[in-house]
Parts: structure tokens; sequence; C-alpha cells
């Protein structure tokens, strides 16, 4: 997707985030009205025949909810900002310098972005850690067990907060007080699941929990499956510990190939269903591991390996 972004001094961070937690518009669509009107204040001044142009792909709710709901969230966005601030909660748009350059090596990079915690530097290093939400004890273990022994090494460990193998790795990091990031598929006053709150303010404490969607937004399966891409795209690796054939960690691999990461999957001795899509991966092209053992091969792999973005503008 190649399109014009206009110079940061021309955007207000209030119009974006209005704009895209009430159109009712992915990122796609965001960035088709960006390009197509010049800003989103541009795009909230549009007559509405000018919003039904064929090129912007606008279904006639969208074309409402820009013309109604978007300026009465604009309204309130200074309370809202001022809130969000007070929860230690803030937000990031893709054209200022601060936005996470890992996220323009995603497919559609969301325009604006909740961040609860800090990024730096050195997380630039990191390993996705994913598998399935119901893994083996022997699943569990080698997922801590790696996160753990990366952390220490100075390895960010990115996983998405689920039950499971992601839960095991976010502790993991945590065992060591390493540096660890949770990719939400809700809004960041939603965390899910619910019992992984507590689990979410300590990742926030010593790394950083981020949501592409607005703040009190539920989780939903196509939330869910779309920041697959992010956790992919904020790590130079992926490690798929347990997976069946289907399902968001399979996706989470697909994008990281797209992406130019390197991919890495437990290579399990025993067949049982959490190892068929680990199986699968390592015939397609995946590094084997065994486990933490593999911790040196894991990291010069990360440190040595170039990867390259999708072919697409950079958003900033």
């Amino acid at each position: 997707m190649r399109v014009f972004i206009p110079p940061s001094e021309e955007q207000d961070a209030r119009a974006w985030a209005a704009l895209y937690w009430a159109g009712r518009i992915g990122p796609a669509g965001f960035m088709r009205l960006l390009s197509r009107f010049g800003s989103a204040l541009a795009v909230l001044e549009a007559a509405p025949g000018d919003l039904a142009a064929p090129s912007l792909k606008l279904t006639e709710r969208q074309i409402e909810a820009i013309a109604e709901d978007v300026p009465r969230r604009l309204d309130g966005m200074e309370a809202e900002l001022a809130s969000l601030a007070d929860d230690g909660i803030g937000i990031v748009c893709s054209f200022e310098d601060r936005y996470p350059a890992a996220l323009r090596e995603a497919e559609n990079p969301p325009p604006v972005i909740c961040l609860r915690g800090k990024l730096a530097p050195e997380g630039d290093l990191a390993l996705a850690i994913v598998g399935t939400r119901k893994p083996t004890d022997q699943g569990e273990r080698v997922a801590r067990e790696v996160a753990r022994a990366c952390a220490h090494r100075g390895i960010t460990i990115v996983s998405g907060l689920a039950l499971g193998i992601d839960t095991a790795a976010h502790r993991g990091a945590l065992d060591v007080e390493g540096r660890t990031i949770a990719i939400l598929g809700s809004g960041i006053r939603q965390i899910h699941p619910k019992r992984n709150r507590r689990l979410a303010r300590r990742i926030a404490a010593s790394g950083a929990i981020i949501s592409e969607v607005a703040p009190e937004a539920r989780p939903s399966a196509a939330r869910l499956m779309a920041r697959n891409r992010l956790t992919s795209a904020f790590a130079r690796g992926v490690l798929a510990v347990e997976s069946t054939l289907r399902g968001g960690t399979m996706k989470t691999v697909r994008d990281a190939w797209k992406q130019g990461r390197v991919v890495f999957a437990c290579d399990w001795q025993m067949a049982h269903p959490q190892s068929e899509g680990t199986r699968a991966l390592i015939a397609e092209g995946a590094e084997p591991i065994l486990g933490a053992d593999a911790v040196e091969t894991i990291e010069h792999m990360l440190r040595t390996h170039s990867s390259g973005g999708p072919d697409q503008l950079s958003m900033l």
C-alpha cells in the first residue's frame, strides 16, 4: 500500500484518535482517507458526497459514523486523553517520531496505538514467543524457560497476553526482571483475558502493553487475529512453541515470514496435537529448537538476521 503522508505539522493527534476510534474504519481505510483529504481534520470537514467516492470504499454506516460519531468523540477527546494519562496510558500516532519503528514493517500499520509502560531502544532485540492457549505441561515449561534464558541475555520477549504459551513467555521474562511487551487484541482498558490483569500490570511496570484499538474496545476474534501481525512486527524473530495446524500462532508465523523475520519452532520428539503446527513449520523452513539450550543460537540469529518489510511506504 503506497500512500502520500503529509508533514507531521499538518496533523492533529486528537483528530487522528477520534477518526480511528469512532469512524468504524481500519488502518487501510484510515490511510485511504488521509491520502485523499490530507489530514484527519480535513476528513471531518468533507462533504458526504466526497466521502462516498468509490475509491474510498466506505459503507453508508462508515460515512454516517464519520459525519456524526467522530465529531462527538473529538469534542470529548481532551478529557478522554487526560483520563488515559491519569491511568498511565498514552497515545502515539504514526506521524510522530516516537511511533515504534518496528510497526512500520507490519501489514497495514495502525495509525494510532495506546501504550502503557515504556518502549526502550534495547527492546529492538526482541523475540516473539507464541503458541496455543491449551499447551502441554512440557510446552508451557519450555516457553517459560526459553523466555527466561533470552530475557537474561537482554532479549525482549513479545507475546499476546493470552492464556497458555503467551502467559508462560511473559512470566519467564519477568522471572529474571527482563523486558516483555504484550500486544492486545482488545482495548487497553479491557484487558483480556481478565485473569491476566495482574500480569498486565507487572508487564507495564517493566515493559509495555500496546493496543491498536479504542481504549474501551472489547476483544473479538477479528481483533485477536489482527494483533498477530503486530506481535511479529515487534520482534526480529518468532518462536512457535506449540500449535495445531490452524489458529493465531500459524497466522503470526505467516506474518513473520512476510515481514522478513526469522522463524523458530520447537522440534517435539513425540507427536501430539499441539506439535502438528510446529512440525509443519519446520518442514516449511522454520529453524528447529529443542528448548532453552538453544538460546545462544536464537540470540546469534536475532542479532545477525536482516529483515525486509513488506512493500509499503512508511507511515511516518
